[in-house]
């Protein structure tokens, strides 16, 4: 059994970065709402909530796994926010693998693929897990045809990096004080 003197020690020295602590905080549904609407701006974030994640586990064969903070909107489409400190060299396979345990229990027997709502994965990373050496605050990618054409499968991933746009968070997934516009 672990003291509470050991809890109350670890707590202090957590920062948003430890995953406790990072889901304390991003839970929270007001400061959840203001990051979504800040790297979401058309979306409407007037009524969500946070998810119970039991429900993701597909099987006992299953990799065992959760979303950091998996909240849905008021039209049912369905996010996940992600910290990633290490660069794995794995985000786009993540984002995959994230996009099925959301959708796994959307559809009942029978019920039309239209039916399926949009699931975005937001990736928080203190790093750029993109080839290229370009800088980019916000990527956002979406199935495309060879022809250029969007295929509009409802399928969202973002990468977000610590190079210029929600600077506070960065400051904080960065170990830095943060400094938040008003």
């Amino acid at each position: 059994m672990v003291s509470k003197q050991k809890i109350r020690r670890k707590l202090a020295q957590a920062d948003f970065t430890d995953d406790v602590m990072f889901e304390l905080v991003m839970s929270q549904l007001e400061i959840c709402r203001k990051f979504l609407k800040a790297v979401l701006p058309k979306l409407d974030f007037t009524k969500i909530k946070v998810v119970d994640q039991s429900h993701l586990k597909t099987d006992y064969l299953s990799k065992v796994d959760h979303l950091d903070i998996h909240c849905t909107d008021a039209y049912g489409n369905q996010f996940d926010i992600e910290l990633q400190m290490t660069n794995e060299h794995n985000v786009a396979q993540r984002a995959k693998y994230y996009h099925a345990l959301m959708t796994h229990h959307m559809l009942t027997a029978g019920e039309n693929y239209q039916s399926l709502k949009e699931t975005y994965v937001i990736f928080l990373c203190p790093f750029n897990p993109l080839i290229t050496e370009q800088q980019r605050a916000v990527g956002h990618y979406q199935m495309i045809s060879e022809e250029g054409d969007y295929l509009n499968d409802g399928t969202h991933a973002l990468i977000l990096n610590a190079s210029g746009e929600l600077k506070g968070i960065f400051q904080l997934v960065l170990r830095q004080p943060a400094s938040f516009a008003s």
